[in-house]
Protein backbone atom coordinates (compact mmCIF):
# COMPACT_ATOMS: atom_id res chain seq x y z
CA UNK A 1 0.00 0.00 0.00
CA UNK A 2 2.44 2.70 0.91
CA UNK A 3 4.60 1.74 -2.74
CA UNK A 4 1.45 2.63 -4.68
CA UNK A 5 0.52 5.78 -2.33
CA UNK A 6 4.19 6.98 -2.75
CA UNK A 7 4.40 6.16 -6.63
CA UNK A 8 0.84 8.05 -7.13
CA UNK A 9 1.74 10.59 -5.05
CA UNK A 10 5.11 10.96 -6.87
CA UNK A 11 3.80 10.60 -10.41
CA UNK A 12 1.00 12.91 -9.80
CA UNK A 13 3.41 15.35 -8.21
CA UNK A 14 5.94 15.41 -11.06
CA UNK A 15 5.54 17.13 -14.58
CA UNK A 16 6.04 14.67 -16.70
CA UNK A 17 2.44 13.26 -15.73
CA UNK A 18 1.45 13.58 -19.47
CA UNK A 19 4.03 11.24 -20.42
CA UNK A 20 3.93 8.28 -22.38
CA UNK A 21 2.81 5.33 -19.91
CA UNK A 22 6.20 3.36 -20.39
CA UNK A 23 7.72 5.91 -17.53
CA UNK A 24 4.93 3.99 -14.89
CA UNK A 25 6.81 0.86 -15.91
CA UNK A 26 9.83 0.86 -13.18
CA UNK A 27 7.13 1.20 -10.62
CA UNK A 28 6.92 -2.54 -10.76
CA UNK A 29 10.65 -2.79 -8.60
CA UNK A 30 8.90 -1.21 -5.63
CA UNK A 31 5.55 -2.47 -5.54
CA UNK A 32 7.56 -6.36 -5.77
CA UNK A 33 9.72 -5.22 -3.04
CA UNK A 34 6.85 -3.88 -0.67
CA UNK A 35 4.83 -7.44 -1.83
CA UNK A 36 7.97 -9.36 -0.27
CA UNK A 37 7.30 -7.28 2.88
CA UNK A 38 4.07 -8.60 3.01
CA UNK A 39 5.12 -12.31 3.39
CA UNK A 40 4.41 -13.24 6.93
CA UNK A 41 7.27 -13.71 9.35
CA UNK A 42 8.16 -16.31 11.63
CA UNK A 43 11.25 -15.12 13.17
CA UNK A 44 12.64 -11.81 14.36
CA UNK A 45 15.42 -10.92 11.36
CA UNK A 46 12.63 -12.23 8.81
CA UNK A 47 10.20 -9.23 10.11
CA UNK A 48 13.42 -6.74 10.02
CA UNK A 49 14.29 -7.61 6.53
CA UNK A 50 10.25 -7.04 5.77
CA UNK A 51 10.90 -4.10 7.11
CA UNK A 52 13.57 -2.92 5.12
CA UNK A 53 12.14 -3.87 1.83
CA UNK A 54 9.22 -2.19 2.43
CA UNK A 55 10.42 0.72 3.43
CA UNK A 56 12.88 0.51 0.45
CA UNK A 57 10.16 -0.19 -2.25
CA UNK A 58 7.75 2.98 -0.57
CA UNK A 59 10.74 5.43 -0.94
CA UNK A 60 11.60 4.04 -4.21
CA UNK A 61 8.03 4.54 -5.52
CA UNK A 62 8.19 8.02 -4.07
CA UNK A 63 11.34 9.29 -5.60
CA UNK A 64 11.46 7.87 -9.39
CA UNK A 65 9.21 10.02 -10.67
CA UNK A 66 11.34 13.00 -9.68
CA UNK A 67 14.25 11.63 -10.23
CA UNK A 68 12.71 10.58 -14.02
CA UNK A 69 12.02 14.47 -14.54
CA UNK A 70 15.27 14.99 -13.62
CA UNK A 71 17.40 12.68 -16.37
CA UNK A 72 14.83 13.93 -18.57
CA UNK A 73 15.12 17.54 -18.08
CA UNK A 74 19.30 16.86 -18.57
CA UNK A 75 19.05 15.00 -21.70
CA UNK A 76 16.74 17.97 -23.00
CA UNK A 77 19.01 20.52 -21.80
CA UNK A 78 22.57 18.92 -23.40
CA UNK A 79 20.29 17.98 -26.79
CA UNK A 80 19.70 21.66 -26.66
CA UNK A 81 22.89 22.75 -25.89
CA UNK A 82 24.59 20.89 -28.94
CA UNK A 83 22.15 22.06 -31.45
CA UNK A 84 23.13 25.39 -30.59
CA UNK A 85 21.14 26.94 -27.98
CA UNK A 86 18.51 27.82 -30.38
Amino acid sequence: MAAALGGAWGYHSCPIVQSSAWLALPYVVPLALVAASWRPSAHRDTRTRGLVLGGAGAWIALVYAHLATFVLYTVALVLWAFQGGG
